[in-house]
């Protein structure tokens, strides 16, 4: 047994193999050469006074196994094909002459030595090359029973089908199979147990894809090494400063490629704007799936992010918890964000519509809309019985929001049927069992060999992708997340926080604001004062006249209201009191006025305004009154 070493590419990072193999096959065709010289040596003597008929006979039998050889050779590749085919020939050649001449007589004793010697070098050339031709693949002997005929064989023995030729592209067996009239390529799926029990793999290694076309054929694929049992390592955020347009990378298919889905729709890939649910049971990765899509959007300049986790809010990271526009870690927190998140759709469709955009696009995000990305982990909680998740299913992808829903199972008991409807995207992690697979996969994804219920929470991050606009025969493809160094994700998130880390400082000093502004305006009436009777001062006091003309109280509350209405048409989400100072001077009056003033503007049946716990305001009115 001797083992060869050869380069393995896996997560962008090369390192070395090993191949065992015997060194038995190399002594075939030595072997061999010497039992025919023997035979031939023993025909020579035999028929040495018939060698008209002998002649005859040996060039008849040379000619058919020639053929023989090349028919048969044909699943082989044209390589094999002409190698065995030229060996053919020529043996039957000098057999022909030796043995009307005899083996030992020159020149065919030369030529049984340097036949032998090229045969047994072209036998080892092809063998070494079989193994490597896959250059960056990784092969063991179980795949061995997969290439050269295994394959054929195995199909065969349980179908009766027509199949081609098997190529290996990365670290798949690939063939086209076609089903005898009145069968399908579905039947030949079903038989997936019985493929990888024919070939000796892993369970999970085979997947029938059908063909679009037809359903009689399809497409055999087999991986009998598990290329996901390590998971790879995270690279760094996809595309740190650039639009939320760009793709998100989440991890490494099975064939080396990289797991990547898009948020916002492109006209010009065809692509729809996508909501998503990621599906696991408990252990199987979700939410660290989740968290690194978080920071992929915090990275997006373009993007805003709205976080909700009911049930493990506390324990989400700082850099979530700082770099979210908004974060939920209650139930009533989740069930308000929702509430404002549908009320706020009509307001973006108004900015959308106004400025003739039909989806939301990067020009979009430079004109002051950010996309909104929604995720909500453990949806269950919020979902359950929730028409309200229904509504916004259907209404968010057009205004430039995507909503990604946690949960351990997308049962109709816990998430509608209706919104699962309208959810696009799956990302399927391990689950309980193939119940649950359907409740999150396509029909077509399960049937050409998806079984996330053999993983389970035992190998975390392996996950099956159903990316919409991508080509679905890709679907089936196991997949495995990023493995992330939580100090790493936190590192690269960090530069985009800046704004985030300023804006909460800000707002943890709302009452330094006020004072602030109180600058701006020096005199503040008392709200139960009549602002056109004078103030008599204090013995002592300074009295600092005002910038402006007080305006009634009315008047001033209308003139604040027309100015919130205008920064809603110039594509304002959120007003803080800081930036309100303009308002004061313009109606003389001060902090404590304003601020009685937007907490009326919170309440109501329709209110205008409503505060976060951040002390930043969100506007919600999309029509003026």
């Amino acid at each position: 047994m001797k083992k060869t070493k050869l380069p393995h590419t896996y997560g962008g990072e090369t390192t070395t193999i090993h191949i065992k193999h015997s060194l038995m096959p190399y002594l075939i065709p030595p072997a061999t050469s010497g039992v025919i010289w023997a035979g031939v040596a023993g025909a020579h003597k035999l028929w040495i006074d018939s060698q008209g008929w002998a002649g005859a006979g040996i060039a008849v039998a040379g000619i058919g196994l020639t053929a023989l050889t090349w028919r048969a050779a044909k699943p082989r590749g044209e390589v094999r094909r002409l190698v065995a085919t030229c060996c053919a020939a020529g043996a039957s050649v000098w057999v022909l002459g030796s043995t009307l001449v005899g083996p030992w007589e020159r020149p065919w004793l030369d030529m049984w030595l340097a036949g032998t010697a090229v045969a047994t070098a072209a036998f080892g050339i092809l063998r070494v090359l079989r193994a490597v031709r896959g250059e960056d693949v990784d092969i063991s002997q179980p795949a061995e029973a997969v290439r050269d005929g295994g394959l054929m064989d195995a199909v065969r023995s349980l179908k009766n089908a027509t199949i081609g030729r098997t190529k290996v592209v990365g670290a798949r067996a690939v063939a086209e199979v076609e089903m005898p009239p009145g069968d399908t390529i579905a039947e030949l799926a079903a038989d997936r147990d019985a493929i990888e029990s024919a070939l000796d793999v892993r369970p999970g290694a085979a997947r029938v894809i059908p063909s679009p076309t037809s359903v009689r054929r399809g497409r055999l694929e087999v991986v009998p090494i598990d290329q996901l049992a390590v998971p790879p390592v995270w690279p760094g955020l996809s595309a740190p400063g650039e639009s939320i347009a760009e793709p998100i990378v989440l991890g490494v298919a099975e064939d080396g490629e990289p797991v990547t889905i898009w948020l916002p729709g492109d006209v010009r890939a065809h692509r729809n704007a996508a909501h998503y649910l990621v599906v696991g049971m408990s252990g199987a990765g979700k939410t660290e799936l989740l968290l690194t899509l978080a920071a992929e959007v915090i990275s997006r300049p373009d993007a805003e992010l709205w976080f909700a986790d009911a049930r493990k809010g506390p324990q989400l990271p700082d850099w979530l918890k700082t770099g979210a526009a908004r974060i939920g870690m209650s139930e009533d927190d989740a069930h308000a964000m929702l509430e404002d998140l549908l009320a706020d759709v009509t307001r973006r469709a108004k900015w959308l519509g106004q400025r003739g955009f039909k989806q939301w696009t990067p020009e979009v995000g430079r004109q002051g809309l950010p996309y909104r990305v929604v995720i909500i982990d453990e949806a269950s909680s919020v979902a359950a019985g929730n028409k309200m998740i229904a509504d916004l299913t259907e209404v968010c992808r057009s205004v430039g929001i995507s909503l990604v829903f946690g949960l351990q199972r997308a049962s109709y008991d816990r998430f509608p049927t209706s919104a699962r409807a309208n959810v696009g995207g799956s990302l399927c992690l391990g689950v309980e069992s193939a119940d649950d697979a359907a409740m999150a996969l396509q029909e077509s994804t399960m049937a050409a060999g998806a079984r996330p219920w053999l993983w389970k929470a035992e190998q975390p991050g392996m996950v099956y992708a159903e990316v919409p606009g991508t080509d679905k025969a890709r679907w089936p493809l196991p997949c495995r997340t990023f493995i992330v160094d939580e100090n790493d994700r936190a590192t690269a998130v960090v530069a985009f926080l800046r704004r985030d880390f300023v804006d909460a400082q800000e707002e943890t000093e709302e009452t330094k604001e006020m004072d602030a502004l109180d600058k701006l305006v020096a005199y503040d009436a008392p709200d139960d004062v009549d602002p056109s009777k004078p103030i008599v001062p204090p013995a002592g006091a300074r009295i600092e006249l005002p910038l402006g003309r007080q305006l009634p109280p009315q008047q001033a509350r209308d003139a604040l209201v027309s100015h919130l209405y205008d920064l809603m048409d110039a594509g304002h989400d959120v007003v803080r009191p800081a930036e309100l100072g303009d308002v004061l001077v313009a109606t003389g009056m001060g902090s404590s006025w304003l601020r009685k003033a937007l907490n009326e503007l919170c309440a109501g049946d329709s209110p205008m305004l409503a505060r976060t716990e951040r002390g930043v305001y969100r506007l919600l009115v999309p029509e003026p009154v």
